[in-house]
């Protein structure tokens, strides 16, 4: 009778039609639809279909503003089984990096083996920066720059997570800062200021692209320009734009490196000369946060637009950094990350915005962490003409939380668009000072860990320690990059060893 129901019901599912089956999985979470397999048959097959993988992706993923763990091609290029593989990968990190406390799956540590110029004693081998970026064909590279005078290539290969040296690019004279292109596919990859051999106070920026060898893989690093003397100190790059920011005068100028116009946007004075945190560029609108100041700027996409006035550009919103008592913050680490409006994390729908994580200096023992939104509507074409720009976008800037937190010198905060984010830390334990790392995901969901964030833990819920393997010891961490899409943490120290952890 039993077997008679079950194969009654078989039948059943089978005479389904596929956008019947297709309906029905809409509604389940990815966790349901893998479970769901396991029912019969039928639901199996139903599992096997691509529109099923590829409506969940949008649907939970993308929709949350997750990015796909180690996809290599656009979803429309991908066959069933590779959807499934991203989905299950990406949503296996999600719930590791929304536990209590994250687990790594795999991890690798190596030394940075060159040793530079000699007369640098053992400050050629402190790693002063590490940037996690994609490759050449398809490959995942590591950039590390150590000493100010060389940079270092090297291949990072999953499962188990591994890392070989790929490539370097020496220097004669130190490099002061290196900015990575936000735009992928643009062909300059990498900015680098750096002073002029033998001439103190004299600098330059280098435009430069990574060229695959033989190998199609491994990088040659190749000069496309050479910008003299630039107006400040670099603080972005974005396709064929790069931003200086000086001090003295408090300007932030933007320069086509290919053409040479440029643009000139002013920061006001505060109680002292601004000091530069972080800068980020969204919906046409520049965040720039300083020692002690927000501010948010309008920033033509319209490149003729951008450079067809030599006037400084002002501000639009600004926003005072201040304390309970009203005195200036001194603000030591800032991030700033857009969000699209699918967050809805504590404002009602807006349209667009940023998210800025600020970290201050309380006492030796104790910092302070901040988490402020920038929001604004956008009007819609009859709403705006006739407006003050900044009336027509209606720019919020707000505090929704700080924290105190476990202070370190190097004091990095790594944040992603997903709402993941790590912390660099250090705390005394049995007399010693330790370091470690912590995890936060204010945008943890019931359906990852069967728990429910209340709204007052946002932006952060209680920071989460990383558990590290047994064998993995964090000393002297100066510089640290995190891939939110990969679930990977690069840490770099000043001994030059560099430790990789794998969460996906």
């Amino acid at each position: 009778m039993v077997k008679a129901a079950l194969l009654n019901f078989n039948e059943i599912f089978d005479s389904l039609p596929e956008d019947i089956y297709d309906e029905i999985f809409s509604h389940l979470t990815i966790r349901e639809i893998l479970e769901l397999r396991t029912v019969c048959k039928a639901f199996l097959r139903a599992t096997q279909l691509r529109q099923v993988w590829f409506r969940a992706i949008h649907r939970q993923i993308l929709g949350e503003n997750l990015t796909l763990a180690r996809q290599r091609k656009p979803l429309g290029e991908l066959e069933t089984k590779e959807l499934e593989y991203l989905a299950r990968r990406t949503m296996k990190l999600a719930k590791n990096m929304a536990a209590h406390s994250p687990r790594p799956t795999s991890y690798a540590t190596v030394r940075d083996q060159f040793r530079g110029n000699e007369q640098q004693s053992g400050a050629e081998i402190y790693i002063t920066q590490v940037m996690l970026m994609d490759g050449l064909a398809g490959s995942k590279w590591l950039l590390c720059m150590s000493g100010g005078f060389k940079i270092s290539v090297w291949e990072i290969l999953p499962d188990p997570v591994s890392c070989v040296p790929a490539g370097r690019w020496d220097n004669a004279s130190p490099m002061l800062d290196v900015k990575l292109n936000t735009v992928p596919d643009a062909e300059g990859r990498l900015a680098i200021t750096m002073q002029d051999r033998g001439q103190p106070g004299s600098y330059r920026c280098v435009i430069m692209k990574l060229s695959p060898l033989e190998s199609g893989k491994i990088p040659a690093f190749t000069t496309l320009d050479i910008l003299p003397k630039p107006t400040g100190s670099l603080v972005y790059f974005r396709g064929d734009l790069i931003f200086f920011f000086r001090r003295r005068l408090g300007n932030i100028t933007v320069i086509n490196w290919r053409t040479k116009a440029e643009a000139v946007f002013h920061v006001p004075d505060g109680e002292e000369l601004p000091s530069f945190r972080a800068l980020e560029i969204h919906a046409d609108k520049i965040g720039f946060v300083t020692i002690d100041h927000i501010f948010v700027f309008d920033f033509p996409s319209d490149e003729a637009t951008l450079f067809e006035s030599t006037t400084p550009r002002l501000p639009i919103a600004v926003h005072a950094l201040t304390t309970e008592d009203g005195a200036p913050m001194k603000i030591e680490k800032a991030i700033i990350v857009p969000y699209p409006p699918s967050w809805q994390l504590f404002l009602p729908s807006p349209d667009f915005g940023m998210s800025v994580i600020l970290r201050r200096k309380i006492n030796p023992s104790a910092h302070e962490a901040f988490h402020y939104l920038i929001s604004w509507n956008m009007p819609t074409e009859k709403e705006g003409k006739g407006q003050d720009p900044q009336a027509a976008a209606d720019i919020q800037i707000k505090c929704f939380r700080k924290a105190v937190i476990a202070p370190h010198y190097c004091a990095d905060v790594k944040y992603a668009k997903s709402g993941r984010g790590i912390i660099l830390s250090q705390a005394k334990r049995s007399g010693k000072v330790q370091e470690g790392l912590s995890a936060f995901d204010p945008r943890r969901r019931h359906h990852l860990t069967g728990e429910v964030v209340e709204d007052s833990e946002m932006p952060w819920r209680p920071f989460a320690p990383i558990e590290l393997p047994s064998n993995v010891i964090l000393n002297g961490c100066t510089a640290i990059d995190h891939d939110d899409g990969e679930g990977r943490i690069v840490v770099g120290t000043s001994e030059g060893k560099i430790t990789i952890l794998d969460f996906a």
